[in-house]
């Protein structure tokens, strides 16, 4: 006896295809690289951003490790009112993609963002506020998101 294939098995394979199309593509053109662009790559970029990903890894990690630490420790080893609700809220992260509090940020301390506005009325432009949009600034989003 001969199964048959039904109308929802041909869809989900056609579906399988589809979202493996992009990888095939990248796995067949693996062999048609650009030595001349690598070359570009290594000589210009290459340092720069390996510089970059161990700040990153560094500055997070070692910001994730003292926040988490602290936290975890206040409120396990102390007692005060609100704790519980604390406990709850610290999970928050948890429910918030990187790119969604990347872009709260830059809201906020971009031009004319209430950061932005808040330094220009209390320090009448003398200081302005810190770059979101630096090493630094990645680096506190990416600890608020991951401290967890």
């Amino acid at each position: 006896m001969q199964k048959q294939t039904s109308p929802f098995q041909i869809a989900t394979y056609l579906m399988g295809l589809l979202v493996a199309l992009p990888f095939m593509v990248i796995l067949l053109s693996w062999g048609e690289i650009d030595q001349e662009i690598w070359g570009h790559l290594l000589d210009y970029l290459f340092i720069d951003l390996l510089t970059n990903t161990l700040w990153l890894i560094l500055g997070v990690g070692g910001g994730v490790l003292v926040l988490g630490t602290a936290l975890a420790w206040l409120t396990t080893m102390c007692e005060f009112p609100g704790r519980k609700i604390f406990d709850w809220a610290l999970m928050l992260p948890f429910a918030i993609p990187a790119y969604v509090l990347a872009f709260v940020m830059l809201d906020l301390f971009s031009y004319g963002g209430p950061i932005y506005n808040g330094f220009q009325t209390f320090f009448g432009g003398m200081i302005s506020p810190p770059d979101i949009q630096s090493t630094g600034g990645v680096i506190t989003v990416f600890v608020l998101v991951f401290y967890p």
